[in-house]
């Protein structure tokens, strides 16, 4: 009888396993049946909202299903970003992060969430190059004059950022330690919001994508003195890089992606992925995606995985050279 009792419970067991597998298999099949949440951890309007709602809106015509974008903005955007680390592995909550909420933010926070456990990449999205910008009155064609300028006026460069913490903040960290200058940081809620102080001459100087600043330059309040990357970009070709200013390589990057709760089912994962890479590969994403400043990526979630890795790296070295600190 004990025996007996054994052999059902195993075929039980075996049964329950094959039901789970069944209804797991069915689940990405069928995925989806319902509205999509896309949450960006920042408020609208900005450039990583923009990005998101173009590939939002391709993926509701692939998917057959609303793709919302919901902004939850708040603490450098790691609100938003644990709402999603918390929601179910299902694949109707994603989260469109970015450079600070997935590399920046694990070395300045102590958060509810570890990014590298919590998420599991679908695509890299867009990536472009900061540049450096300083107001127009300031006496400096470039980026040798502005350091003579900065020596010469140590207690009066100041430089402006998205927040304390944001990639903003810490790329004009480490610009003023490559070139051996002092400044004092001015956090305002919001990129735009730094910029409009640099053409205002509130601030000297501030750090943020190519596409952001372009308004300000154009307005002749401002002016770009440098590109912080490895080589000049197509969407300033003639401001120089650090390096070709003279000093050593200064290169930060901006870039966004999608990624899924940890535990979201690999077929669905591998569906997302195709879907956001074909949308990145249409002529009218890639133009919304220049206006920004910013080139189309489109990667296998394990490229996504790997680079994520990378920069995280990358930033908690930045961190500890510069001293950041999110007080």
């Amino acid at each position: 009888m004990e025996t007996l009792r054994k052999a059902l419970g195993a075929v039980a067991l075996g049964m329950a396993g094959l039901v789970a597998v069944s209804a797991h298999a069915q689940t990405a099949d069928s995925y989806p049946t319902r509205t999509i949440r896309l949450v960006v951890p920042f408020g609208p309007g900005g450039p990583t909202d923009i990005a998101a709602r173009a590939i939002a809106q391709k993926l509701s015509t692939a998917l057959g299903q609303p793709v919302v974008v919901d902004n939850k903005a708040g603490a450098g955007g790691s609100i938003g970003s644990a709402e999603v680390a918390r929601a179910p592995a299902d694949g109707y909550t994603l989260l469109y992060g970015s450079s600070s909420t997935l590399a920046v933010n694990p070395s300045l926070y102590k958060l509810p969430y570890d990014p590298a456990k919590s998420f599991a990449p679908v695509s890299l999205v867009a990536r472009g190059p900061q540049v450096m910008i300083i107001n127009d009155k300031v006496p400096a064609k470039n980026l040798k004059e502005f350091v003579d300028y900065a020596r010469k006026y140590p207690d009066g460069t100041t430089y402006s950022s998205a927040g304390i913490g944001s990639v903003g903040h810490l790329t004009s960290a480490l610009l003023l330690e490559t070139l051996g200058l002092k400044g004092r940081h001015i956090p305002y809620k919001g990129g735009a919001l730094a910029i409009t102080a640099v053409a205002a001459g509130e601030t000297t100087f501030t750090v943020d994508a190519v596409g952001t600043t372009d308004k300000a330059v154009q307005t002749g309040r401002a002016r770009t003195l440098a590109v912080l990357s490895d080589k000049r970009t197509p969407f300033a070709p003639d401001v120089p890089t650090v390096a070709e200013s003279g000093f050593k390589s200064v290169s930060a990057d901006f870039w966004s992606g999608v990624v899924a709760p940890a535990g979201t089912p690999e077929p669905i994962i591998q569906r997302l992925n195709a879907e956001v890479v074909k949308a990145l590969r249409m002529p009218d994403v890639a133009a919304q995606m220049k206006s920004l400043g910013v080139e189309v990526q489109g990667t296998t979630p394990a490229e996504f995985a790997r680079f994520i890795d990378e920069e995280t790296r990358k930033w908690t070295g930045v961190v500890k050279l510069t001293g950041a600190t999110p007080q």
